[in-house]
């Protein structure tokens, strides 16, 4: 993840930046980028000349289509349909006008020219295209005619109907987001933390300066016995996985028969500058399983990780599999089950864009002076990465057609972010992203090397097929660092969504291969699709292993109840208001 620009220019006008004025789509690195893209393109006039034809021909074939379009129009086509009973215009009266389409697909057919321009270079480095082309489809994304009122058939209509009503209301709730410092996205007083979001019942038995550790209270009158213990992101809060009762993997696995643990993470400040990977194995992970043990007696433990909580996860199985390792924790994992989880960070996805050194120097600016990376920066970054939905979509529904955002758990907890402290944004930055450490072996803890090659445990690993975060290919890459048996399963939609598939909805379905494939494409190429949540398939690989049914004791020494106070602790204005 070293700088791409490592020329003459390059670093003389990285110097020449106040960097961290940070904006997260910083144009000046964008504009970087593309200069150096130019600087390529310059050095071959023979692919100048290609590309100029090639446009010619797009924009040719536009206008016989677009002439061709408009000869077959009736002359009453091109009316604006207007009904007089209801005295507003009919629901497409603009979506077919034949000016808007063409300014849509005029849109496209630069924006395709663009980044196929871009991805015909195949003698540049693959780094600089990577950039180039991310920060070229922001932009495509930015200039969409549907982010302009009066080339958007939605909200001209609109306009026309209210009276421009619905710009007055749009003006009027951007003004309130100005004022805090964020893009509403759902209706966060539909929400209240512990009441009917993160509300299965439980309580905290164990506390200290980084976690909480929640047990929750069993459904059933039988429970395995065996524990399962939840390792959620420390970039979000834990109750992604217990949103509303009906979504809620705690709540299904509880109704499942499972004894089940969830840490809670602190949102630091600079007090916990200092807290990196090693205070986050041992304070969380290491002391979550000798309480589990104080408690239950078992001596297995049952682990899911989430995202960075599957590599924390991973990183401890190989440091007790390492023969030099001194300290263990009085429980061992038995199976552990990685959801969407980076190990092999070499095809990382758009996020090793902000992880790039030209990013870095802006972000170590803020965590010399806060010793955290602000959470409202790691929120930025996620809404960027997926800015047609997290962004524009909002710009439109809310600034132009006037209308508030409806309540949405998953959107409440994704604007609900953390900060991340400078010893642990330095260790993601530096140890996985820019040197891949976990996949070369040069990874230590405590002083004992990180080699996954050593782990025996049993794994399940899930991805997410159109997970933009944590793309499912770079995750396959991982779990051949693994000598372990893994089973890996890929899942429908995205990151959150895919994860969070409640076997009632039945949304998306799930691919499994029991064969051994080199390649991902291979994989998927002959693996089987089954309709339903992979939920099902996790338990029944998952239930073998979990022991006898036993009667649950009582939770009698507790600190108090779940959710506990970790995850009040909020970045955007207090709970229940934007």
């Amino acid at each position: 993840m070293q700088s791409f620009f490592d020329d003459q220019d390059g670093p003389s006008l990285l110097k020449s930046l106040d960097l961290f004025q940070f904006a997260v789509l910083n144009p000046q690195i964008a504009i970087l980028s593309f200069l150096r893209v130019g600087k390529e393109l310059a050095s071959k006039p023979q692919k100048i000349e290609e590309s100029q034809q090639d446009l010619l021909n797009r924009l040719l074939e536009l206008q016989k289509s677009f002439i061709k379009e408009l000869c077959e129009k009736k002359d009453d086509a091109l009316e604006l349909r207007y009904n007089e009973k209801s005295k507003k215009f009919e629901e497409d009266a603009f979506e077919n006008n034949i000016m808007l389409s063409f300014a849509r697909k005029f849109h496209e057919t630069i924006a395709d020219w663009l980044l196929d321009t871009l991805n015909s270079m195949k003698d540049v480095d693959a780094r600089l295209i990577h950039s180039a082309s991310f920060f070229m489809k922001q932009y495509i994304e930015m200039t969409s005619p549907n982010n302009f009122p009066f080339l958007n058939p939605r909200v001209l209509r609109e306009t026309f109907n209210t009276c421009g009503e619905n710009l007055k209301n749009g003006m009027e709730m951007l003004l309130t987001d100005l004022m805090s410092g964020t893009i509403t996205t759902n209706d966060r007083e539909k929400f209240q933390i512990g009441k009917n979001i993160a509300a299965t019942t439980g309580k905290v038995v164990y506390q200290n300066e980084l976690i909480e550790l929640i047990q929750y209270s069993p459904a059933t009158e039988y429970v395995f016995a065996k524990p399962l213990l939840f390792v959620p992101p420390w970039i979000n809060k834990f109750y992604i996985l217990d949103l509303k009762q009906e979504s809620s993997l705690v709540k299904w696995a509880i109704d499942k028969g499972f004894m089940v643990f969830m840490i809670s993470w602190v949102n630091p400040d600079k007090r916990y500058r200092d807290k990196g990977f090693e205070s986050y194995l041992f304070e969380g992970l290491f002391k979550s399983l000798d309480k589990i043990f104080e408690i239950t007696k078992s001596k297995h433990v049952h682990a899911l990780g989430y995202c960075v909580g599957g590599t924390l996860i991973s990183s401890f199985l190989a440091y007790i599999a390492n023969p030099l390792c001194k300290k263990r924790p009085k429980a061992e994992i038995e199976s552990a089950t990685l959801l969407t989880t980076l190990l092999d960070f070499e095809h990382a996805g758009d996020m090793a864009i902000f992880m790039a050194e030209n990013y870095l120097e802006a972000i170590n600016a803020q965590l010399k002076e806060k010793g955290v990376l602000d959470g409202q920066v790691m929120y930025n970054t996620f809404s960027v990465l997926k800015a047609k939905d997290m962004i524009w979509r909002y710009v439109v529904n809310s600034y132009m057609l006037g209308k508030k955002p409806e309540a949405h758990e998953i959107l409440f907890w994704n604007s609900d972010p953390t900060n991340l402290t400078q010893s642990m944004q330095i260790f993601l930055s530096n140890h996985l992203y820019r040197d891949n450490l976990l996949k070369t072996g040069s990874l230590k803890m405590f002083g004992v090397p990180i080699d996954l090659r050593l782990v025996k445990t049993p794994l399940y690993m899930v991805s997410m097929k159109k997970d933009h975060l944590v793309p499912w290919k770079a995750t396959f890459d991982g779990l051949k660092l693994f000598s372990a048996n893994v089973r890996f399963v890929l899942g429908g939609s995205g990151h959150v969504a895919g994860v969070i598939n409640h076997p009632s909805k039945n949304k998306y379905s799930y691919w499994i291969n029991e064969k051994t494939f080199k390649s991902a494409d291979e994989w998927l190429n002959s693996a089987t699709e089954i309709s339903g949540s992979w939920w099902n398939d996790w338990f029944e690989w998952l239930k073998p292993m979990m022991g006898k049914a036993v009667h649950p004791d009582p939770i009698i020494d507790s600190i108090r109840d779940a959710p506990g106070i970790y995850v009040h602790d909020q970045i955007f204005g207090t709970e229940g208001n934007a």
